[in-house]
């Protein structure tokens, strides 16, 4: 008979409880020995049992990249995950409960509400990140729920800022402006810089990226494009003769391939754009200083190696933005704009939808109440046919 442990590292009262346990399995027709090896293999299972932080590699270093997110996408996804992971990183993954998750959403629009934000957006953010991350667990056998699905979402106030038809006016001679090189007056500025920046440079002198930003800003305002979408475009995706853009899935927002019919001075402005371009490859090259002049030259465009599409627009438009003087427009309230003049001027709403590329009605059904125009019109004519009928 195998012994149960040996004097002093098991004291005879362990002894005896040990005895107790082996007695009762035997009489219940188990092996003592094969129920203790059981019971060594379920502790070491639960031993290197993957944790949070584990499962947090698999969402943004595999499943992340292998769908093509968008690098702004898997940042704001590592930031809300690093939140999460101060408090449960170390967590199994099998052991985390709805009431856990429920606590990392509260807390998190709580310490957006205490720097004076509004948290329940970013709070929502981490909820779907984490439930995607679940599914992903569920996946590979880490556990057979997602405690995610008992979380509900923070009310989230919907933003239906677009520009009024003086702003758009403002904001296209903002363009011409800052193209010219122009720049708003700033607090604090002396009386010679405010001179300089009020006045428009000699065309010689002007900046090419100065022209390509403010271009780029007009096409987002002239097609409703994302900014992503518009930032990363390459002309080999235009057709100017046939007036089409074939946006290709890996720069859209719905992975999906999008044809955008264009006319107008959307195709006349890309029309000038291709007469003048600076680079072979991207509508709006990067910055200046990727252009280096001592950089290899890539056979293949002509260009300097290295040089990818233009990162952001933030400090032009920024610019842009004082000189039309607009108060409180962000660059996506320009995709708004499109869809409300597009509705005023008659086109219906799967006509907008399929030209900002959505793939639900109900999102372009949202646009619908950006332009009062089509409202006012709307009851109007309702209103007339139902008094004519009296």
């Amino acid at each position: 008979m195998k012994a149960l442990g040996i004097y002093p590292t098991l004291t005879v009262e362990q002894a005896r409880d040990k005895a107790r346990e082996v007695l009762r399995l035997a009489r219940s027709r188990v092996d003592p020995h094969q129920a203790d090896h059981a019971a060594r293999e379920a502790q070491e299972a639960a031993r290197s049992a993957p944790t949070l932080e584990s499962l947090s590699r698999v969402y943004l270093d595999d499943y992340a990249p292998s769908q093509a997110l968008r690098p702004a996408t898997i940042r704001d996804a590592r930031a809300l995950t690093g939140r999460a992971l101060v408090k449960i990183g170390n967590m199994k993954v099998g052991d985390v409960s709805i009431k856990d998750i429920r606590g990392l959403h509260g807390d998190l629009r709580a310490a957006g509400i205490a720097r004076g934000k509004k948290g329940n957006y970013q709070a929502n953010r981490l909820l779907a990140v984490l439930s995607k991350m679940f599914s992903l667990a569920i996946e590979r056998g880490w556990r057979t729920d997602n405690p995610c699905k008992g979380g509900r979402k923070f009310p989230e106030d919907q933003r239906w800022r677009n520009l009024s038809e003086d702003e758009v006016g403002r904001l296209l001679r903002a363009c011409d402006d800052y193209e010219a090189g122009i720049r708003p007056a700033l607090p604090g500025d002396d009386a010679d810089t405010m001179t300089r920046k009020g006045t428009p440079l000699p065309a010689v002198e002007r900046s090419t990226t100065d022209r390509e930003a403010a271009d780029a800003i007009r096409l987002l305002l002239f097609t409703g494009a994302r900014l992503q979408e518009v930032l990363k475009a390459e002309w080999v995706q235009f057709d100017l003769e046939a007036g089409l853009w074939e946006k290709p899935l890996a720069h859209t927002k719905t992975k999906r391939q999008h044809r955008l019919e264009l006319d107008g001075p959307a195709l006349d402005l890309l029309r000038v754009m291709a007469e003048r371009k600076s680079h072979a490859v991207y509508l709006f090259p990067g910055s200046t200083e990727r252009r280096r002049r001592d950089a290899a030259i890539d056979i293949r465009t002509g260009q300097p190696k290295g040089v990818g599409p233009r990162a952001d627009l933030k400090k032009p438009w920024q610019h842009i933005g004082a000189i039309a003087k607009l108060e409180g427009v962000r660059l996506h309230d320009l995709r708004r704009t499109t869809a409300s003049f597009m509705l005023s001027g008659g086109a219906s709403l799967a006509t907008v939808g399929k030209a900002l590329g959505h793939t639900q009605a109900s999102t372009t059904a949202r646009y619908a109440t950006l332009s009062s125009t089509v409202q006012r019109e709307g009851l109007r004519t309702a209103g007339e046919k139902m008094a004519a009928l009296k």
